[in-house]
């Protein structure tokens, strides 16, 4: 069994930390790959730190914060690849130029080897297919794909939130602008990231986030935050009532029938499954799967 903290030195200088959360083994391969490509990174001034087996995400990279030694800190998911070998050299340099950026993300891009499937769903989902920006913009589509945080701001804010199941990306960034930050996209800089490589396994997904979703509305319906599809943050509400998302959602199920995007009609339709078992767990049979 693979240690709990792995770190792994790039250079004997540490100027910043990265840090992957890797709780599901059938991620092993691309995080060996991951890997391999921060070692060819212009940026060298780096370790790895590695999170084996931490649930929920969020404990997991308070854990990898918490063995950093850089005094910038960067998290990437177990399952993402760098766009290219300035990927990190980019980030820096934003955090590096502008003092008041808090977090600052990469943009998120569907794999060139995506099969069919996974490039039909990225197009129906803007999240997992991010246009790449050429100037610094204000954005609530940062995440945890890819992104660089001050530690000074993440410790001002509380760190990570070791208490949900879902919603840790819309959850920092509103305490992050809260405390008087920034949360930007970086220019010319992107991550590859997969959306599930079948239906099925697309389906358990958002089945799954549908319960997370129930989770928060139970025990955390303060942070219970929306989340926008567009690059700018120009008409962005964080915080919708509850009456308002639910009124929602058959809209946007007629508009993805309408667009004939079946896939995202699918997505949104087991969401909803998910967050009715979810309710019944969490209000009826009272279970928590944090305790």
């Amino acid at each position: 069994m693979p240690e709990r903290i792995q770190q792994i030195p790039i250079s004997q200088r540490v100027e910043v930390s990265v840090i992957i959360p890797h709780f599901y083994q059938g991620r092993k391969e691309n995080l060996d790959a991951l890997i391999a490509d921060i070692r060819s990174q212009t940026f060298k001034s780096l370790e790895v730190i590695v999170v084996n087996g931490v649930f929920p995400q969020g404990r997991a990279i308070n854990e990898g914060f918490r063995a950093a030694k850089g005094d910038l800190w960067i998290v990437m998911d177990d399952d993402s690849r760098v766009g290219h070998e300035r990927v990190i050299e980019n980030l820096v340099r934003i955090m590096r130029e502008m003092s008041k950026v808090g977090m600052a993300g990469a943009s998120v891009l569907s794999p060139t080897d995506a099969n069919a499937f996974q490039k039909k769903a990225a197009a129906q989902f803007p999240r997992f297919n991010m246009p790449v920006v050429k100037e610094v913009m204000d954005s609530d589509l940062p995440c945890h794909g890819c992104a660089i945080f001050r530690p000074d701001v993440m410790r001002r804010v509380g760190m990570e939130r070791e208490t949900i199941l879902r919603g840790l990306d819309p959850d920092l960034r509103v305490r992050i602008r809260d405390a008087g930050y920034r949360v930007v996209l970086v220019p010319d800089t992107w991550v590859y990231h997969p959306l599930p490589e079948s239906f099925s396994k697309f389906v358990r997904t958002f089945f799954r986030n549908g319960y997370g979703t129930a989770y928060i509305q139970k025990y955390h319906p303060e942070i219970n935050y929306d989340t926008d599809e567009k690059a700018d943050l120009a008409s962005f509400v964080a915080k919708r009532p509850l009456w308002y998302r639910v009124l929602r959602y058959p809209i946007r199920l007629l508009q993805s029938l309408i667009r004939l995007e079946w896939i995202r009609f699918a997505g949104y339709t087991v969401y909803v499954f998910g967050y009715l078992w979810g309710a019944i767990q969490f209000y009826i049979l009272r279970v928590s799967p944090l305790k």
